[in-house]
């Protein structure tokens, strides 16, 4: 496959997947979605392939990749009903939706059709996609990461030092990051391992300030105040400008803690 929308090292699997589509009869459509589909893929993007059947019951999907590539991963994907995750011995990964004829209906999510002898699938353009609008508050994520505040000073005095750590990295992964995003307007859509496109040079250099997040407590506690003074700025700030609420109260309850408990002033 030489489209220039697939990247050198998938264009052969992609390839030998298109044919086997082709080829067996069972498979009534395929197309592809993910980063394939919105013309953002390169060379260690996964292949999001939708396969539609008759009735999956009756496609043995781990029997036809088999039968297609050689896999030493197969297996479901958790949480996706009638989907499948397949690796390569030469670590292309592959992901398997199949879809029952009888019930299908096609998200409106980017799609670039591979098989369709009957027009049964339509190609949805990247551009049909909204990703960037105007900055917004994620008000609920906002009260989250307060009430988190409060949870860290227990996970502190408890010395549970492993929690500690995983909180501060989801803290900066799930809150501090998508506050980033919101500040620029973006929605994410796609994977959660692309970021840099989205994010300023200011945010990256920010992000890059936050001291690592080790195992000494010590730095934990100051990787978490470096977390939370980054977070509060932005969100405040982001608030003000927009013009919406702000729950007054918890951040005080939870500045306080903060400064009683751990002699922590986050400036508010």
């Amino acid at each position: 496959m030489e489209e220039e929308w697939v990247p050198a090292r998938l264009r052969e699997p992609l390839t030998v997947l298109v044919a086997a589509c082709e080829d067996d009869p069972a498979v009534l459509a395929a197309w592809v979605g993910g980063s394939l589909a919105r013309d953002t893929a390169d060379d260690w993007s996964d292949i999001d392939l939708h396969v539609l059947v008759p009735r999956p019951e009756e496609f043995g999907v781990a029997d036809w990749f088999a039968r297609t590539l050689p896999a030493v991963l197969a297996d479901p994907i958790p949480g996706v009903p009638d989907g499948y995750v397949f690796v390569t011995p030469d670590w292309i990964h592959v992901d398997v939706i199949v879809h029952w004829r009888q019930d299908f209906v096609q998200e409106d999510f980017p799609t670039r059709v591979l098989h369709d002898p009957d027009g049964l699938v339509r190609t949805i353009p990247a551009a049909a996609e909204q990703s960037v609008g105007d900055p917004y508050l994620p008000h609920d994520q906002v009260r989250l990461y307060l009430y988190f505040m409060g949870v860290t000073v227990t996970v502190i005095r408890r010395g549970e030092w492993l929690a500690l750590a995983q909180g501060a990295a989801g803290f900066r992964d799930s809150l501090l990051i998508p506050l980033m995003l919101a500040e620029n307007g973006v929605r994410k859509v796609d994977g959660a391992k692309r970021l840099n496109r989205y994010l300023t040079a200011e945010q990256i250099a920010a992000l890059e300030a936050i001291p690592p997040i080790g195992s000494d407590p010590e730095q934990l506690t100051e990787s978490h105040a470096a977390i939370a003074r980054e977070y509060l700025t932005r969100a405040r700030r982001l608030a003000a400008a927009l013009g919406e609420p702000w729950p007054t109260e918890l951040e005080r309850a939870s500045l306080e803690l903060w400064r009683r408990e751990l002699g922590i002033i986050v400036a508010s």
